[in-house]
Parts: structure tokens; sequence; C-alpha cells
């Protein structure tokens, strides 16, 4: 029913993953604050400090802009990289390489025939055009499952549903994989650290928490000094209940802070992540940080 938990159910991910020599390796969305330079690859920016250039800008709260020191022109970039770079990414390195998503997916165009409303028979000299999106071979969506076994599933392999529409999807149990670059809730944050949206998020005030209290997911105080996050991401979905599904079972569709997304903080003494995924929830739609919202990694960051 609508405003239930999930109980023991958690999810991480979805994440993108494809197999290479009988190895499936994660991919994430590129990080926001990553920049491509013109003859010199890819690039990271950080906060200016406004007593080394003064700047003025309408940003919210105070905030710092980005900034790069070069004299070339920088252009935004999307993509993918890989678990490695990422990692390269989170000690304040550049990517080596950004994957498109020609990497990881095939888009596609069918025609079919138009249909005249009310009686769902053929309109004559009508064709509609859609555009599908599939997943090439060899790459998938990777999800760390708790709370349930495989054989809760029936079987180690088999089919199953997928999103709001019941898509039919194959499915296969592994090997968890070690993510070591996430944090650890009794590890000390460094001085600068910077939180990376891996998975989206929603937040009461778009794209901060409300009244931008982030108590919740720090032990200590901390400073919110930047941020780089690119349009929101509507997403909807279906709930799965029983109940529901036999009338309107459409989730309302919300705006959210698309994963990649990247917010700069500063810590005032001993600051500790408390383990809560960085996401807020709507009221009566049970946890979304239970279902995989707000899976974060964390770095460190220099003033530019």
């Amino acid at each position: 029913m609508p405003g239930q938990d999930y109980g023991q159910l958690r999810l991480q991910g979805p994440l993108l993953a494809r197999r290479e020599n009988d190895a499936w390796k994660l991919f994430f969305p590129l990080p926001a604050d990553v920049v491509k330079v013109p003859g010199s690859g890819y690039a990271l920016v950080s906060p200016l400090k406004t007593d080394v250039l003064p700047v003025q800008s309408n940003m919210p709260d105070g905030l710092l802009s980005l900034w790069i020191r070069t004299i070339e022109r920088v252009g935004e970039e999307r993509g993918w990289v890989s678990e490695g770079d990422l990692r390269r990414y989170l000690q304040g390195l550049a990517p080596e390489k950004v994957y498109n998503e020609s990497d990881f997916v095939v888009r596609e165009h069918r025609f079919g025939i138009a249909l005249e409303q009310g009686k769902r028979t053929a309109r004559e000299a009508h064709l509609y055009l859609a555009e599908f999106v599939r997943l090439k071979d060899d790459v998938a969506l990777w999800v760390r499952v708790e709370g349930i076994q495989p054989a809760d599933l029936g079987s180690e392999r088999g089919v199953l549903q997928l999103g709001g529409e019941a898509r039919a999807a194959h499915y296969s149990v592994h090997e968890a994989c070690a993510l070591d670059w996430m944090p650890s809730p009794e590890k000390a944050l460094p001085e600068r650290f910077k939180v990376v949206l891996l998975t989206p998020a929603w937040f009461a005030e778009g794209w901060r928490p409300e009244g931008g209290d982030w108590s919740k997911f720090f032990k200590g105080k901390v400073r919110l000094v930047s941020a780089a996050v690119p349009r929101y991401q509507p997403i909807g979905g279906a709930y799965v209940d029983d109940q529901r599904r036999k009338g309107a079972f459409q989730k309302p569709m919300r705006r959210f802070v698309p994963a990649g997304a990247v917010y700069f903080f500063e810590a005032e003494g001993h600051v500790q992540w408390t383990g809560q995924p960085f996401t807020e929830t709507p009221p009566e739609e049970g946890d979304f940080g239970h279902i995989g919202f707000g899976l974060l990694a964390i770095g460190k960051w220099n003033y530019a």
C-alpha cells in the first residue's frame, strides 16, 4: 500500500555494467565537475575563492563559482567512466577516458500504423515513427540486493518484470562486487570533500534538502561551498502492490537531481558520513534510499 516501507529489501543501483573477457565491469555517470579541455583531455573544475578573483553571480546561499585555470575554452561533457577512473576521480584526478552512449546502447526507429481513436482500427494513410533504446550485447543493469535470497527468486537465472510497464528482462545472480570506493561511516571525512551522486536523488527543495539541512547525512558540522547540478531528471514509476496494480498504479512524475551531480563541502572539525543514502523521500513514498536512489561516492577537492 502507499506509504508502506520496503521491509528488509535494500537496493544499490542500478548501475551500468558491461561484460569484458568474461568479467562484468561497472560504469558510472560522469561527474558534472569534469570538463573537456581542447588538446589537454579532461580536467576538474573547483570552487574559486572570491578573494582571489572577485566574482559576482546570482548563485544561491553565497555559493562559490566553479573555476579552472586555463586560457582554453572548456566544453561540457557527458557520458560514463569506468570503475578505475572513478577511483582516480575520488583522489582528485581527472578521468582518462569517457565512454559515450553508443558504447552501451543502440537507438532503433520502428514504424507502425496509426489507429483511429475510439474504434481502435487502422487510420488510413497514417503511420507513426517511434524511437526505442536497446542495450547492446554483453551490456546489463547491475543491482546489489539485500534482504532477499536467490531462492526467493525461484532460481539464479530467469525472467522478471522490469519497470512501470512490466517489461520482461533476463536476470542472473552473481557474487557481490567489492565496492571499495564506497565511503565508510566509521572514517573521518577530509576537510574538503565532495559528494558525487551515482544514482538520482530527490530533495524537498529541488537540488537540496529541506531548509538546506545536511545533518541527516553527516555527523558533525559541514558547510556547502558549491555545487555542480545538471538539469533535473523527471522520474515516475508504478506502485507494485496488488491493491494499486488493480487501479491507478502510476506514481506521480517528480524532478530528481540526476546522477553525476556533485556537492562540494567543507568540514568544520571531525565529520563522518552517517551511512544514509544521499536523498530525501516525498510523503507516502516509502524510502527512496531503500530502493537505490541517492547512491553516493565521496572524494576530495581543493580550491581552484
